[in-house]
């Protein structure tokens, strides 16, 4: 049985990531078990491919920004996705930090259609408009509509 675990946000050390298949985030494993919980931190214009887990996920945003899926998720934002449902995600001109839970522990990483088919192209509504920083956001914001 687990127990109780609390990290407040001093405590929170963030380290380069070494064995996960989204490569340039960085980490903080609060715990390796069941339930799996880890808080990732993208940079900012980053992207990660279309994948999916084995184990349903459910994440917070508690700093910055990302669009997921086509939708911006700011602070606060709560996202649950379930095991083998096929997501990526993106940054803007700032990163984004999310806590990661995996109640049933940390499963396995599985490349989507689009990493499988060799077809690295990203989503048009992931890439940064360098005319127009906020055409990004309208167009993901006229997406999700």
């Amino acid at each position: 049985m687990t127990e109780t675990m609390i990290v407040t946000p001093d405590q929170i050390e963030m380290r380069p990531g070494t064995r996960g298949n989204i490569k340039g985030l960085t980490v903080m494993h609060v715990n390796e078990g069941a339930p799996y919980i880890t808080f990732l931190e993208s940079a900012p214009n980053h992207y990660a491919q279309v994948h999916s887990h084995s184990e349903d996920e459910v994440m917070v945003v508690v700093m910055g920004r990302m669009l997921f899926n086509g939708r911006w998720c700011d602070v606060g934002s709560l996202i649950f996705v379930p095991a083998h449902e096929e997501y990526w995600y993106s940054t803007g001109d700032e990163g984004c930090r999310v806590a990661l839970i995996r109640p049933k522990g940390r499963g396995t990483f599985e490349n989507g259609r689009e990493d499988i088919a060799g077809d690295p192209a990203k989503p048009a509504s992931a890439k940064p408009d360098s005319t127009n920083s906020n055409s990004a956001d309208r167009n993901a914001d006229n997406a999700a509509r």
